[in-house]
């Protein structure tokens, strides 16, 4: 296959002059060694190579990328003057939420994961066995004061489906079907619905990697495609910001990537773990690292020395699947953002080069041969490379 790989990349270098052609060499050869099934590499608007490695082109689960495609339906109605504002209570949608602290909470929290509602980590156990996510959603009771807490939230992204639905009249897969993907071409997809037939906002859209491409070149173009403007830029700049001050590489439903990002645990981190009760079992086993900085690499791998545990399992279940920090992030200025995924689905654009790379990996079905999967965290550092000095 590598063969084959080199020669797609022979003949994609002859339209992407301004990319380092060793860094593309080596992009596509550590996309094939992590068993990708598709990877896309655009610039300026142009097909710079696209990979699949012996493996059939086709639809592939999006996972949580599917998030960030229900950010820009939010987009298209803010921008239509069909939602007033991302500041509107939630209660304006569903007025059994104007009470206690529900009625504090807003659509702003519902995107930057600061709701406060109650919600498990994983999905398995709670969202997926439910007939109707939003009545799940709608159900939930708050754990915290909405704007104080960040928590991944993939119970209260259901709610910002049957947002779209109000707001427009058309259920959330049919509405960006109209809006957004009929504009950009795309005509092959895949959108689950749940057993009451609300479609899935967490995870459930399946594209061609491709596809996923089309929809960062009209990013990278500040919203606009084949001249026509889909997506606002007020609301690109909304995005992909720091969605709250919590986690600054989060935007709203889209992930931030800094110039380079660096790792400590401080009296802050620290702090959050005693308020919380974590065990001082546990604190005492890192605190001999406290305030030092590392690399990424340098701070997992260190985090795998303390605990014997090269995954590190034992350190996620005891910070961020209790919704802890896991690590204070010291970060440089804000150069792409990404929409990504379980498994390692990444659309990755950096704007300012209207540079645009997708890796999509297909599911096996098999958790045990899933937990082999190689996520490929290396890739936007990887993509930010492609480019010239």
């Amino acid at each position: 296959m590598r063969t084959l790989a080199s020669l797609l990349l022979f003949c994609a270098m002859t339209h992407a002059a301004e990319l380092d052609p060793i860094a593309v060499g080596k992009l596509v050869a550590r996309a094939e060694d992590a068993r990708s099934d598709a990877l896309v590499v655009m610039k300026d608007g142009k097909l710079v190579g696209e990979w699949h490695f012996g493996r059939p082109d086709g639809l592939i689960e999006t996972m949580s990328m599917t998030k960030s495609i229900v950010n820009l339906a939010i987009g298209r109605l803010i921008d239509a003057g069909k939602i007033k504002s991302i500041d509107e209570p939630v209660y304006t949608f569903f007025p059994e939420w104007k009470q206690g602290k529900k009625k504090l909470v807003t659509l702003r929290h519902l995107l930057n994961h600061t709701s406060g509602m109650q919600a498990e980590r994983t999905t398995g156990g709670e969202i997926y066995p439910s007939p109707d996510f939003v009545k799940l959603a709608l159900a939930a009771e708050l754990s915290d004061e909405p704007g104080t807490k960040f928590f991944y939230n993939n119970k209260a992204v259901a709610l910002l489906a049957a947002i779209v639905q109000l707001a427009s009249g058309k259920r959330l897969d049919l509405f960006v079907r109209d809006e957004l993907f009929t504009p950009l071409g795309i005509t092959q997809y895949e959108w689950k619905l749940d057993g009451a037939g609300n479609p899935h906002a967490l995870a459930g859209l399946r594209l061609r990697a491709i596809d996923l491409a089309r929809i960062g070149v009209m990013l990278a173009d500040d919203g606009v495609w084949a001249g026509k403007r889909l997506v606002s830029h007020a609301w690109i700049a909304e995005s992909m910001k720091p969605g709250q001050a919590l986690v600054p590489t989060c935007g709203l439903l889209w992930w931030l990537i800094p110039a380079w990002k660096k790792f400590t645990i401080d009296d802050g981190v620290v702090k959050a773990w005693r308020d919380a009760k974590l065990e001082e079992s546990f604190i005492a086993r890192v605190l001999p690292i406290k305030d030092k900085v590392f690399e990424r690499d340098a701070f997992f791998a260190e985090l795998g020395k303390i605990f014997g545990d090269p995954k590190i399992e034992t350190w996620h279940e005891h910070t961020w699947k209790r919704g802890l920090p896991d690590g204070k992030l010291i970060s440089g200025p804000i150069v792409a953002y990404e929409a990504q995924g379980w498994l390692g689905q990444y659309l990755i654009v950096v704007p300012k080069e209207r540079l645009v790379v997708v890796r999509m990996v297909r599911s096996t079905g098999a958790d045990d041969d899933e937990k082999k999967i190689d996520s490929f965290s290396k890739l936007p550092d990887l993509a930010l490379s492609l480019l010239k000095p």
